[in-house]
């Protein structure tokens, strides 16, 4: 099962994933028609984020989506001020 937590800038669900390169990325919880990325469970239990072309994709990454996104922006991988895990 999917855990889903909770953006503490907005409040809106979200997953968190792993990209092709190995880093943590928030994905909001609900689908998109327009969605960019695709996801998939890993043998380890992690979900794998994949980006596509928009909208052959399930998910979008939350970044995009979160009007408080670039409090975020910069601080690496793992220290995203007021993202909950």
């Amino acid at each position: 099962m999917t855990s889903i937590a909770t953006c503490k800038s907005c409040g809106a669900p979200v997953i968190w994933c792993v990209t092709t390169t190995g880093k943590k990325m928030p994905v909001d919880a609900r689908e998109s028609s327009r969605g960019n990325l695709t996801l998939e469970r890993q043998p380890d239990g992690e979900l794998l984020a994949r980006y596509v072309e928009p909208g052959t994709g399930t998910h979008t990454s939350h970044f995009a989506t979160c009007p408080h996104a670039a409090q975020h922006r910069g601080h690496g991988q793992g220290s995203l001020p007021g993202m909950g895990a």
